[in-house]
């Protein structure tokens, strides 16, 4: 049986699209991660950062990393500044 998306319930548990999960992630003194949940980081293929709601009580500082993990898998992992922890927004 399939649940109608339109139940609240479904609503839910279905979650957002590509939300951002905590991660394990291993960095090297200069914060560049060489490990993502167990998983080697063989290739850093992007850095950038973002400050955004600098104006607000709450703003957002991250440090984005697009890596290729050991297995093949390409995946997106943050720095959180505000909160110093480490997520995955896709993949591992």
């Amino acid at each position: 049986m399939v649940t109608d998306s339109r139940d609240a319930r479904a609503l839910r548990t279905a979650g957002r699209l590509n939300e951002p999960r905590p991660a394990r992630v291993e960095a090297n003194f200069d914060g560049t991660p060489w490990q993502v949940n167990h998983h080697p980081v063989t290739v850093v293929r992007e850095e950038w950062r973002v400050l955004d709601r600098w104006w607000t009580d709450e703003p957002v500082t991250r440090r984005y990393f697009e890596v290729v993990l050991e297995t093949g898998e390409n995946t997106v992992v943050f720095h959180d500044g505000a909160g110093g922890r480490w997520y995955v927004q896709r993949g591992a």
